[in-house]
């Protein structure tokens, strides 16, 4: 339900194949926090499905008590602006493992 909600309020634009880090970084900061959080609660659902400790550090590393917190939302905007190339979800893979470990 909440995955929902928060897609109705920040849909997700872009194709798989074609967006990259440089597109991503011409929206708006908004729009940028507003993917970015997405992405980390899916992937906060999926790994408490699988591995819940990663789950935890997800929470602890890019969220506060009042949701992503600006040096989660920097920690990964840093890496895209590294890798502009790369689709921004992908980066944000790294950047999670990199934090708190595999997801396998």
């Amino acid at each position: 339900m909440a995955i929902g909600v928060l897609a109705a309020f920040h849909p997700q634009n872009s194709q798989a194949e074609e967006f990259t880090g440089t597109d991503f970084l011409q929206r708006s900061s908004q729009d940028q926090r507003g993917y970015v959080s997405t992405q980390l609660v899916m992937a906060s659902s999926i790994a408490a499905r699988i591995k819940p400790d990663l789950a935890d550090c997800i929470g602890n590393e890019f969220f506060d008590g009042t949701g992503m917190s600006d040096k989660g939302f920097e920690k990964v905007m840093q890496r895209v602006r590294e890798f502009q190339d790369f689709h921004p979800s992908s980066v944000l893979v790294i950047v999670i493992e990199s934090a708190c470990g595999t997801f396998n």
